[in-house]
């Protein structure tokens, strides 16, 4: 259970007891005792103290000639070094086992081929390592050791780990994680927390670090505080927080160095060496300390070509462009690297290349690294594991858009951004059909949050089981594979064919994208492309802040309230100011696209002054709004329209039925009631354009979790059909069309998550808007939308007659009936 040293105290009472009895048995006895006190030594003192401790044992072991004795303290050792990271120490020691094999009780053979699994996995050898994890579960299994299954079927999922089959990782563990087994979780939960970190979910990887940081601080588990703080280090790396980083690596290597575990310490010492090369630090010092780690003898196989990769990276710092691509040349291009690992190393490439007078070599080599990531996104069937994937790609998107602005080729610009910018929605869409256990966790969720909707929860009970619910459903939602499907990846847009399409279409593009802590604009318009470094981005962002603030409150007064003049006027400012800090608007066609970053994600960009009533389509990429949804069949609908409503609000009910009429020509009953979630999903699994107006809620933390509210509950962007058959969607809600941005400009969202599913157009809101002026405007937009109008035609003429109504944006490509 972790408790070493109530575990030492324990063994060495009983150690006493035996030297006193005189007992002829005691020398047996004792060597076991002393076999398994080595682990508590290992953790309470150290490496050193332990294998000391162990050498006593063998010596016993061979006085009294005992083959079983011989092999424990084998398997026994090969456990201290693989607890440390010498794998190569651990497999040469449970090798020597050998044909002692057979002396060996189920539990003694489970733990020689856990061990052995363990050792092979190390040295990355993963084929070995799987079948040796198999054979520990099948002789578990077998014997009804229930805890020892649990261990092997955990570290089989580290294998698929490591294969790079993220899914199949998440799915095993979780089977796993559900056995009733009384064993201590501390390295299944790091384990975990790694395949979170591979996976790009890091809030969810530091969640988890943190709680068993604490668990291994109150019980005084060194070695797995210094493990936790290994992670959280790489975390904070991921999100560029290098300060955070520091401090976790100087926690983590003072806690290895306290148990003598020079290998951790010198995988600590690699990441600190990423921290001093991210931040330009010291890097000749850098280098220095990368030899000594690279002429040490015995390095784990991914620590060493991690420090290969780092040491490149810092001479290429200092100029040093020939010793840079003598360390590549030693290199062998294996392919069980992890995604980040291997994204590293095609950026370290690249800056080679282009040191080397090669940029095309460059480009190649950004591209591949580029289609690396889609070809991981497409294992995922989560919409929030393919967005969340695109973070290992920061820093070579980074690279790539730097290398591009630096020789002010525009057209690079653009193509170097639109690489990078929504990966996810330019591969094949999720069409997994509704996993079961999704399902059903999810009515579950619905019903508790329907219910502290209705009862509250003054407790917290009902909060409590409804964040353990929430993190159910992610989690098996993260383990989701994309089956009987071909992974396919459309080119992202470039600059010929965006000048093209835009003339074509008369259309201005303006695409923001954010370099060196400023955002930048790149326009389309009138076959001409240019760019320019617009605000910084810390300035757009208050603007943003502080207009979403203003509107909130415009659209809570009261009418009439001696307030709403002084609202308005504060609105209106905020968007003045904003437009002249972005100037989105200028000279061009009157139909713009815009392209936000995400710190653009909540602007209401039909209200800026410069685009208040042109038809305006907010888009995820340009590469998105040219091609439209990537859609694996043409759907077939079974209605033309569905429109629908929710509880709670007061005119939705007219709302639904003039929009019924709009479509139909004449006047249809309105509807009986409000609709339920299994209806909601229905219309968006049938209709060819689906209506709904409801209570909203964007959930900026957990965007899939974001909802529309049904007569039986909240109906959640993770449940949405895959894929949504209707091409138009009109949200009469407040707040779901925003969006958040992950790193790596992957937007996530209720409204956002339709048109990765399949929508080719969403119409949403960016804040609250009073049910007035959405019934109205919506039935205003239903009428022109029948009429055949083109969608973000006919919402610029509605903003025009109701300005309140600009808070809605209209997301995706061009749409209409014809």
């Amino acid at each position: 259970m972790g408790r070493f040293d109530e575990a030492a105290a324990w063994l060495d009472d009983a150690l006493a007891g035996l030297a006193a009895s005189g007992d002829p048995g005691a020398e047996w006895l004792a060597t076991r005792i002393l076999i398994t006190r080595s682990w508590s030594e290992l953790e309470v003192r150290g490496l050193g103290s332990a294998l000391e401790m162990l050498a006593d044992a063998r010596a016993r072991a061979h006085r009294i000639g005992d083959p079983l004795l011989v092999a424990l303290t084998c398997i026994q050792e090969g456990t201290l070094h693989g607890r440390v990271g010498d794998w190569g120490s651990c497999l040469a020691a449970l090798q020597r086992v050998g044909a002692d094999e057979s002396s060996l009780d189920p539990a003694q053979q489970w733990a020689l081929h856990l061990n052995l699994g363990q050792s092979h996995l190390g040295l990355g050898h993963t084929t070995e390592a799987a079948t040796e994890f198999e054979q520990a579960r099948d002789i578990a299994a077998e014997h009804g050791l229930v805890d020892q299954e649990f261990k092997a079927r955990h570290n089989r999922a580290v294998v698929a780990f490591v294969d790079g089959d993220l899914p199949r990782a998440l799915l095993l563990m979780r089977e796993a994680d559900a056995m009733d087994a009384a064993v201590a979780r501390d390295r299944a939960r790091l384990d975990h927390a790694e395949v979170l970190l591979e996976a790009g979910l890091v809030d969810r990887a530091r969640s988890a670090l943190e709680d068993a940081l604490a668990g291994a601080r109150s019980g005084g588990h060194r070695l797995e505080e210094g493990e936790i703080d290994l992670r959280l280090a790489r975390c904070d790396l991921l999100v560029n927080d290098l300060d955070g980083a520091r401090a976790h690596i100087r926690a983590a290597t003072a806690a290895f160095r306290t148990r003598q575990a020079e290998e951790l310490v010198a995988e600590a010492e690699i990441i600190r060496a990423t921290i001093d090369v991210a931040a330009g630090h010291d890097v000749q010092s850098v280098v220095t300390t990368l030899s000594r780690t690279l002429d040490r003898p015995g390095a784990r196989p991914a620590a060493h070509r991690a420090a290969v990769r780092l040491d490149a990276e810092a001479r290429l710092l200092l100029g040093d462009v020939g010793g840079a691509e003598r360390r590549l040349a030693t290199l062998d291009g294996a392919d069980r690297d992890s995604l980040g690992a291997r994204l590293h190393e095609t950026l370290v490439r690249a800056r080679l290349d282009l040191a080397r007078g090669r940029p095309a070599e460059a480009e190649r080599r950004i591209v591949t690294g580029n289609r690396l990531i889609a070809a991981h996104q497409f294992q995922s069937s989560s919409l929030d594991v393919r967005a969340a994937l695109a973070l290992h790609g920061r820093r070579l998107a980074i690279f790539d858009a730097e290398r591009a602005v630096a020789v002010g080729d525009v057209d690079g610009i653009l193509t170097s951004v639109e690489r990078w910018r929504a990966i996810s929605h330019r591969i094949n869409p999720v069409t997994t059909a509704t996993d079961p256990e999704v399902a059903t966790l999810t009515r579950e969720l619905r019903r508790l949050r329907q219910l502290a909707a209705d009862d509250g929860d003054s407790g917290g009970d009902l909060t409590a089981r409804i964040a353990a619910l929430e993190d159910q459903v992610a989690q098996r939602e993260w383990a989701l594979t994309v089956d009987g499907a071909r992974a396919a990846t459309v080119a992202a847009v470039g600059a010929d064919e965006a000048r093209a399409t835009a003339s074509e279409r008369d259309v201005t593009v303006v695409e923001f994208f954010e370099l060196d802590d400023h955002l930048w604009t790149i326009e389309v318009s009138a076959g001409a492309l240019s760019v320019r470094r617009t605000a910084p981005v810390v300035d757009a962002t208050r603007l943003v802040t502080r207009l979403r603030r203003d509107l909130r409150a415009r659209a809570i007064v009261a009418v009439g309230s001696p307030l709403a003049p002084m609202l308005e006027r504060a609105a209106t400012a905020s968007l003045v100011a904003l437009d002249a800090a972005l100037n989105p608007g200028g000279p061009g066609s009157a139909r713009v696209v815009v392209i936000p970053s995400r710190s653009l994600a909540a602007v209401p960009w039909s209200l800026l002054p410069s685009l208040y009533g042109r038809p305006v389509t907010v888009a995820p990429s340009l590469t998105r709004w040219v091609r439209g949804p990537a859609r694996a069949a043409t759907p077939v609908w079974t209605d033309t329209v569905a429109a629908l409503y929710g509880p709670g609000l007061a005119r939705t009910r007219q709302e639904v039925g003039a929009v019924r009429a709009a479509w139909a020509g004449s006047q249809e009953p309105d509807p009986a009631g409000p609709a339920t979630s299994e209806e909601v999903l229905r219309a968006l699994g049938s209709a060819r354009v689906v209506h709904l107006a409801a209570h909203g809620i964007h959930e900026a933390q957990s965007p899939l979790f974001s909802s529309v509210l049904a007569a039986d509950g909240p109906v959640f962007a993770r449940e949405f059909p895959r894929p949504v058959a209707a091409e138009h969607v009109a949200l009469s809600a407040c707040d779901v069309g925003q969006f958040s941005s992950r790193p790596g400009d992957e937007p996530l969202g209720l409204a956002i998550a339709l048109i990765s599913l399949g929508a080719t157009s969403v119409l949403g809101a960016v804040a609250p808007v009073s049910d007035d002026v959405a019934a109205e405007a919506m039935v205003a937009y239903h009428r022109l939308l029948a009429s055949g109008a083109d969608a973000s035609t006919a919402w610029g003429q509605v903003v025009e007659q109701h300005p309140a109504a600009g808070v809605f944006c209209y997301y995706g490509s061009e749409w209409s009936v014809r």
